[in-house]
């Protein structure tokens, strides 16, 4: 019969092996997931505009991907809460790391505002939009095609959230209202509302949140609503996060990933 001692001492050391390989091996999945160990080029940054817009010394505009950051104020409007500190920061580690940055373009190379798209990364290999989300200093973003690192970013967005850090402990981050959509909350927003109905046309289907606010989803992007259909979303509460335009007299925010849809309700 094995001594007792000697079995516990065993199992106790079996546990701390098994403890330490499940931790590095989280680690480095989530290394892979919001890393990279190529780039497509080394870019010098000659000027940072706000949080997510960067002016290369090339000349060309930059956005990064999966990240939208509060506005600076227009037309005597006020900045957007926590604008000056998504900037300052994001200067901050263009900074450290000597104006040089590492990016990966996506598969869809540029907006259309011509500005380049972009994942950034510092020298050592950091995601920068996943540090600026997991601080808490933007919105995590999904546009398809240009969906690598979503998890990461959505990683980074969550953990923000939990531990309400920058606009998540700000009244800047509280959904707005389907029904009190107006001019003045065109742009980038947060909608909640149920959907009351469903639409659908040769190429979209509409989600009627309220009679003068819906949301888009173009068919061609049904590959990505892998979980749900959209059709299965009709009596749901929803929160969605885009950017609102007005077209035909009616509010809309064309969804173009699931990961933009937070279901609140399954009634």
């Amino acid at each position: 019969m094995a001594d007792s001692s000697y079995v516990k001492q065993k199992a106790s050391k079996w546990a701390l092996f098994v403890f330490i390989a499940l931790f590095f091996s989280t680690q480095n999945v989530y290394a892979e997931n919001c890393s990279a160990k190529s780039f497509d080029q080394t870019v010098k940054v000659a000027h940072v505009f706000d949080g997510d817009t960067i002016q290369l010394a090339s000349g060309y505009k930059l956005r990064l991907i999966g990240i939208n950051t509060p506005e600076r104020g227009r037309d005597g409007n006020q900045d957007q809460p926590f604008y000056t500190e998504a900037k300052t920061q994001l200067l901050q580690i263009i900074k450290n790391n000597q104006y040089q940055i590492n990016i990966i373009f996506g598969q869809d190379k540029h907006d259309r505002y011509k500005r380049l798209l972009a994942h950034i990364f510092t020298h050592d290999g950091k995601n920068i939009s996943e540090l600026l989300l997991k601080k808490g200093l933007g919105y995590n973003i999904a546009i398809a095609p240009n969906i690598k690192f979503l998890k990461c970013y959505s990683d980074a967005e969550n953990h923000a959230k939990k531990f309400k850090r920058g606009i998540w402990n700000h009244p800047f981050s509280t959904p707005v209202n389907a029904s009190s959509i107006s001019k003045s909350k065109l742009g980038f927003q947060r909608v909640t509302g149920t959907v009351q109905r469903l639409g659908e046309s040769r190429s979209s289907f509409w989600l009627n949140l309220d009679e003068k606010f819906s949301l888009k989803i173009q068919k061609k992007y049904l590959p990505q609503f892998t979980d749900y259909h959209p059709k299965s979303l009709v009596n749901k509460k929803l929160i969605a996060q885009g950017w609102i335009y007005l077209k035909n007299n009616e509010y809309r925010m064309s969804i173009k990933h699931p990961a933009s849809i937070q279901i609140q309700s399954t009634d």
